[in-house]
């Protein structure tokens, strides 16, 4: 009975109304004169594209999505704000809803080279419609994009093409967190081609290279848009400071399902990773790396590790919740955590895997920290079988299960 009934309370809770929040610090930081692109690719970051676009379309003037599947999915839930699509699309199955949006002008195609321009402009013909495009100019990433030494007859190319509709032109950064001087390099190279072809951008073309880093870091990026994914769930990278009002927007939650005692000396878990310095209190969370947790972040020996957060148990005689290293190797369905320091520790007793307290040594950036990834990579990872639930409010929760969804 314990056992199911702390499984069924794993969940990922996703608070709406902070998205709205960062939205609105987003747009403070950048100006009104600056546009907005939200990313929501990958699922909308592991948090569910449909239900986050809802709310992100209300301050957003673009999305971005990778892949044509993903932007039909927002297509079919209602989803109005145009969409970008950043995967390099040959062609489009005239069945498939995205064919629909590039008939209506809501899908924008990224362009990454010449033959790319050719290949989307045999399309518009064919399909007897206007194809709305950005161009990816690759300025030192080497990760998609047209070459530097390109990008001018590029331009000059889709401007000819009376079925191809530039909207917009960017680059990506390679390194906005940790290398200044990279950042001020690829800024200036591709701002010396829109400078030598303004004479191709029609006057509402979006020019667009800040990620989030170079969002917070440098405004001289802000361009006329700022294309971001993480900003918006109210994170940043490690090594970059979080905007003032910035809300997290996740926490994960389990209870603990085992609880005993390991004496002095004893090792817990696969190879006895990690041994009792002392009589211990030893809890058992039923969440591993096959629901997205990180491998490698328990603690052996003396070495850093993730927490958890020990929630704070009503009735609990002036116990005080906190924070809990997790210990040893990290199973496919469980992991250790250290709870002598909270003896009131017993089965149910819920804990937090990601913490929406930003002090807590358990939040989402302490975690990609430890475990050496960027956040987005954490809850990205974290399986669909996890239960979502939406907040829709300060006060109202609505859950989400896998395969099912609605517009807000």
């Amino acid at each position: 009975m314990h056992t199911e009934r702390t499984l069924q309370q794993c969940q990922l809770h996703v608070d709406l109304h902070a998205i709205e929040q960062n939205c609105t610090v987003i747009r403070n930081h950048i100006g009104q004169k600056c546009g907005f692109c939200a990313v929501v690719k990958a699922d909308g970051y592991g948090l569910g594209a449909t239900r986050v676009a809802s709310r992100l379309s209300q301050h957003a003037d673009l999305l971005a999505v990778y892949s044509p599947d993903e932007a039909g999915e927002l297509l079919t839930k209602g989803i109005t704000t145009p969409i970008l699509v950043l995967a390099p699309v040959y062609s489009i199955d005239r069945f498939h809803p995205v064919y629909r949006g590039l008939s209506s002008g809501m899908v924008y195609l990224t362009v990454h080279s010449r033959e790319h321009v050719e290949a989307l402009a045999m399309c518009a013909n064919r399909f007897g419609f206007n194809i709305s495009v950005h161009l990816k100019i690759d300025t030192g990433l080497h990760r998609g994009g047209c070459e530097l030494m390109n990008a001018s007859s590029i331009l000059k190319e889709i401007h000819s093409h009376t079925k191809l509709e530039l909207k917009g032109v960017m680059t990506h950064f390679a390194s906005a967190v940790h290398d200044e001087c990279k950042t001020k390099q690829q800024h200036e190279l591709f701002n010396s081609v829109i400078e030598a072809n303004k004479k191709y951008l029609p006057a509402q073309c979006m020019v667009h290279e800040a990620n989030t880093a170079a969002m917070v870091n440098w405004t001289a990026t802000h361009m006329n848009m700022v294309r971001v994914g993480l900003a918006w769930t109210g994170t940043v990278p490690n090594g970059v400071e979080l905007l003032k009002g910035f809300k997290p927007v996740v926490h994960w939650r389990s209870s603990l399902a085992h609880v005993r005692t390991v004496k002095k000396g004893e090792g817990v878990g696969y190879s006895g990773r990690w041994i009792a310095k002392r009589d211990s209190l030893i809890g058992i969370v039923p969440v591993g790396y096959a629901a997205g947790y990180p491998m490698g972040v328990g603690q052996e020996g003396e070495s850093d590790c993730a927490y958890v957060k020990i929630l704070k148990q009503q009735g609990g005689g002036g116990q005080q919740g906190g924070d809990a290293k997790v210990i040893g190797a990290i199973c496919m369905d469980q992991i250790a955590i250290d709870v002598t320091e909270f003896p009131f520790a017993r089965v149910g007793t819920t804990i937090e895997l990601i913490s929406s307290d930003v002090s807590s040594r358990a939040s989402l950036s302490s975690l990609a920290k430890i475990a050496d990834v960027v956040p987005h990579a954490i809850i990205s990872r974290i399986s669909p079988k996890v239960k979502r639930v939406y907040k829709q409010s300060l006060l109202v929760e609505t859950p989400q299960y896998q395969q099912q969804s609605s517009i807000i």
